[in-house]
């Protein structure tokens, strides 16, 4: 199973305006929705889908001047049998999933060097 991720922060702007209009007619996708999608950041477009699936999304975007992720996805631990669901019971209850440390950076996204908007509105300098 693969997961197909849209990076959008490597593509020209004016493509960018163009695949908000292609995902509309293509996915049938509210206009608010379509500008999630494009907003610079990394996105979700299919989870769980086959390779097959997976390089049709590719070839399509690909077509539209973007370019997709493809990252393939592991199984769940437990399922007796290819393509069934396994069951609450036979899961594994350790996740394999860890925090990151306060301040260190996720490998998997890009680190937002913006400094945060600090208000000062609330401050005042005193004679003394």
């Amino acid at each position: 199973m693969f997961d197909v991720w849209f990076d959008g922060e490597s593509v020209e702007s004016v493509v960018m305006q163009q695949l908000e209009t292609k995902l509309q007619e293509a996915f049938n996708l509210p206009a608010t929705q379509a500008a999630v999608l494009i907003n610079g950041k990394s996105h979700r477009i299919k989870r769980g889908c086959t390779a097959d699936e997976a390089q049709k999304l590719s070839d399509q975007f690909a077509s539209w001047g973007a370019k997709v992720r493809i990252e393939a996805i592991e199984h769940a631990v437990g399922s007796s049998a290819p393509g069934e669901e396994p069951s609450p019971n036979t899961v594994s209850s350790t996740s394999s999933l860890t925090l990151a440390a306060a301040g260190e950076s996720i490998p998997t996204q890009p680190r937002d060097m913006t400094p945060p908007l600090v208000s000062t509105d609330h401050l005042q300098l005193e004679d003394h």
